[in-house]
């Protein structure tokens, strides 16, 4: 690639050949749209940003001028930087020791290929020519036998994020080694299956509106040419499966994807509009990958799409139920203005935008970038949802897939260096259903004989699939355990033998004996119990370092306060604890959400309600209002504004609550739950169960399950305890009977901080009660935050240099290790 002239910049494609040229001006307005707009400390980095100083985009881009060498020099900076453009080279682009951040050379690659839509590639040749990708010599006629076998289809805006990242690119650009035929060809295993509706669920079923994506991932499990080129649906088809819906009362929640559902307008408008008048029906899911790699889609023709999915949301709402958008992003390079603009007006306008991400070797298979990925997209409204491991055992997929070892373990990184309302639940698909690590399932043995897969022990039973796949239960790989539920074979490496927990055992049969919730757990006498503790040292009243990503704050905040948290980049998220009524602290609130905003690394503000359990008749409209002026939601510089509450069973939960909630939710304010188990109250597992169906009917996320440890539940749990069997048997009946995206995360609370409960935690069971391996964290962890920190008298720190602590308020009936 050369370049020269200072009108036009000359840019010559290696591998393609194609030549090119920008006009000087065009890169220069770029450059100083991107930094005026995007240059924040989130989407460029601290170094880069304070490198450009303060000022607008002119004088930001006369800045980096100024950093780079270039001073008065634009020309001279953009011959240094383009060839920098074209994917041939080294990732990433230095000039003259300058690092420039990926963000702002794609947008200086909109320049160069300015093209929206996808294309369908049909030959080698092709390929290179759009992508400018290199494809050797020695590989070009196997290339094109996995081109005919899975075919290629990619849109410009990921044929820009591909020529500058190779973690995209290795998402869509196909290689030989899809020629392994190792793997299944498809999943599919015999659940119920009628025209376009699947149904996996009891509650919950699929529908596949169109049959093609715009752009082809090549480790989908829809990836051969038979799945692309089935033939679409029609709207009959559509009415048909409407009708299986509306005489079957069981399914609440109805997943619309394909393919992309997006590509077929009219299938789309008949499936909501026949779905929206069946009484039962609670949430619309509709599944698409576009918002990460074809954003043009949602953009294209006035924002048509936009403006559908706002109306059609309040329609919906109107019958009471509700709309979300479920999306792909696997790695922080997918991430781009367009794809966060989306994703804002989405949320902002009452639509929940939910993210799951497949874990694909030697692409996201690191902490610090799941870590990254996970917070620009919360930044922006959405929820994460899952880390699916491993990748589909699909024929054709077998570089991407790794052990499931790695994925299990890299919970214990984003456990200890992420919002805990930013980390994904770790799940994986299996043949008959989904489960999450070490609550709703486990590894129980390798498969004798078959070096390739492995049991996995799944919450679902027999009966369960009796009323609409009974063939489910008829396979050969699936047998029942002794606990009752099923095992069923699947094809993955564990890599751990420690991680094989074997056969839980059969419970000698307990008949609980529910008691009444006292008095000092219920309403305001809760409040003062859910303040958790530090872990280290602030040195300030009123703030608590609760994790590194998290402090708690109390509303009448000095300066002292606000100096702590731009001392400290690490934190991410700040729970302020009004000591009164939220209306009488708005002035507070106020205050402090001025402040966080100026603080570039804190990108959300929870605020504590009890009076949202006990009282929400407070929220009045005015309040709500003021509220919604403290949220902002943005491409750059967000903070995002939450409400935090406690319930502890389905009966406090009313028409109030769920109203609030949707007036909150309608102006983009989350609202999540946190529920403590309590022994005897709510820790059986129809109690949770119902609970969990109540916020999910409510549009409340149930966010933390509290096992034990947590203030709430010490006093009362040292007498009353929780078993840990019915941990297992409340997660499993959730994962079983409820929506996936009903289930909480389980947590134990210790001094130390929060572990999930067996994933990033570990059991000691001994005469002396139980104990637990904090697998998450280590002295040095605390003291980055504190240099002189010492672990409490009655830590110690086992051989592989993680603390252990007692656990007081919970019990094991039995000896298996969760």
């Amino acid at each position: 690639m050369t370049n020269s002239g200072t009108d036009a910049v000359r840019i010559v494609l290696k591998n393609s050949g194609r030549e090119l040229s920008v006009p000087l001006s065009l890169l220069e307005d770029k450059s100083r749209e991107f930094l005026e707009n995007y240059a924040t400390f989130d989407l460029v980095g601290p170094e880069f940003r304070a490198l450009l100083g303060e000022g607008d985009g002119t004088e930001r881009f006369s800045g980096l001028l100024r950093a780079c060498g270039f001073e008065d020099d634009s020309a001279g900076f953009f011959s240094a930087l383009i060839p920098h453009l074209d994917g041939t080279g080294p990732t990433g682009a230095t000039v003259r020791g300058i690092r420039l951040p990926y963000l702002y050379l794609l947008s200086l690659l909109e320049l160069v290929i300015p093209q929206h839509g996808y294309v369908s590639v049909k030959d080698v040749e092709g390929l290179v020519d759009l992508t400018n990708l290199e494809v050797p010599d020695s590989q070009r006629e196997d290339l094109q036998k996995v081109m005919d076998m899975y075919p290629v289809r990619l849109s410009y805006h990921t044929v820009r994020q591909m020529m500058l990242s190779p973690d995209v690119a290795y998402q869509y650009m196909p290689f030989v080694e899809e020629l392994d035929p190792v793997g299944h060809a498809n999943t599919w295993i015999g659940q119920f299956h009628q025209g376009l509706l699947e149904q996996m669920y009891q509650n919950r079923v699929i529908y596949l509106l169109n049959m093609s994506c715009p752009v082809y991932c090549r480790f989908c499990f829809r990836k051969h040419k038979e799945s692309r080129n089935e033939e679409n649906p029609t709207v009959e088809d559509v009415e048909k499966a409407i009708e299986h819906v509306r005489s079957s009362p069981d399914i609440k929640e109805i997943v619309i994807t394909g393919g992309d559902p997006f590509l077929s307008r009219r299938n789309m408008e008949a499936t909501i509009d026949g779905l929206m008048t069946i009484d039962h029906v609670q949430t619309l899911r509709l599944a698409t990958r576009s918002v990460a790699y074809y954003p043009d889609l949602f953009l294209r023709k006035d924002e048509s799409w936009m403006k559908f999915l706002k109306h059609k949301n309040y329609e919906l709402q109107l019958h009471g139920k509700r709309m979300e958008i479920a999306t792909h992003f696997i790695h922080p390079d997918e991430v781009s203005p367009v794809s966060l603009e989306i994703i804002t007006e989405l949320v902002k306008s009452g639509i929940a935008v939910y993210i799951q991400t497949p874990f694909l070797k030697d692409c996201n298979d690191r902490g610090p970038e799941l870590a990254r990925l996970f917070k620009l997209l919360r930044g922006a409204g959405a929820e994460m949802h899952y880390i699916y491991i491993p990748c589909s055992p699909i024929h054709g997929n077998s570089v991407y897939w790794s052990p499931l070892s790695d994925g299990i373990d890299i919970a214990e990184y984003l456990r200890a260096h992420l919002s805990d309302r930013s980390v994904p639940k770790i799940c994986t698909a299996t043949p008959i259903g989904k489960m999450e690590w070490y609550t709703s399932g486990w590894a129980v043995e390798p498969v004798e004989g078959e070096e390739n897969f492995i049991w996995i022990r799944t919450p679902y039973t027999p009966d369960y699939f009796k009323s609409f796949a009974p063939l489910a239960t008829e396979l050969p790989n699936i047998r029942v355990n002794p606990e009752g539920t099923l095992d069923i074979q699947y094809m993955a490496k564990m890599g751990k033998d420690a991680y094989f927990l074997g056969s839980r055992p059969l419970r000698i049969q307990h008949v609980p004996v529910p008691v009444d919730v006292p008095e000092t757990l219920k309403g305001p006498s809760l409040r003062p119990l859910l303040r958790c503790e530090s872990i280290v040292p602030t040195g300030i009243p009123g703030l608590d370092r609760v994790h590194e990503t998290r402090v708690e704050m109390d509303c009448r905040a000095g300066e002292e306060v606000f100096e702590y948290l731009r001392e400290n980049p690490g934190i991410s998220d700040v729970i302020v604890r009004p000591e009164s009524g939220i209306s009488e602290s708005l002035y507070r609130l106020k205050r402090i959400a001025g402040e966080l905003g100026k603080i570039g690394h804190i990108n959300a503000m929870r605020i504590r309600s009890s009076e949202f359990t006990c009282a929400p008749e407070v929220f009045t409209r005015p309040l709500v209002t003021a509220l919604a002026d403290l949220n902002h939601l943005s491409v750059s510089g967000p903070l995002r504004l939450e409400i935090e509450t406690w319930f502890l069973n389905a009966h406090q939960l009313t028409e109030e609550h769920r109203r609030l909630t949707r007036r909150l939710t309608n102006r983009g304010i989350t609202v999540y739950a946190n529920t403590p188990l309590l022994g005897g109250i709510n820790d059986f597992p129809d109690e949770i169960c119902q609970l969990t169906f109540a916020y999910r009917k409510a549009g409340i996320e149930f966010h933390h399950l509290y096992v034990a440890g947590h203030p709430v539940q010490r006093e009362w749990n040292r007498e009353h305890p929780v078993d840990m069997y019915d941990v297992i048997d409340i997660a499993s009946k959730i994962r079983r009977e409820g929506s996936g995206r009903e289930g909480p995360r389980y947590i134990l609370q210790t001094p130390l901080g929060e572990v999930y409960y067996g994933l990033t935690s570990s059991f000691i069971h001994g005469e002396d009660g139980i104990r637990v391996k904090l697998d998450s964290y280590s002295l040095p962890y605390f003291r980055e935050m504190y240099p002189d920190y010492q672990l409490p008298e009655n830590v110690e720190i086992g051989k592989d240099g993680k603390p252990v602590i007692p656990v007081s308020g919970l019990v094991s009936s039995t000896e298996f290790p969760i």
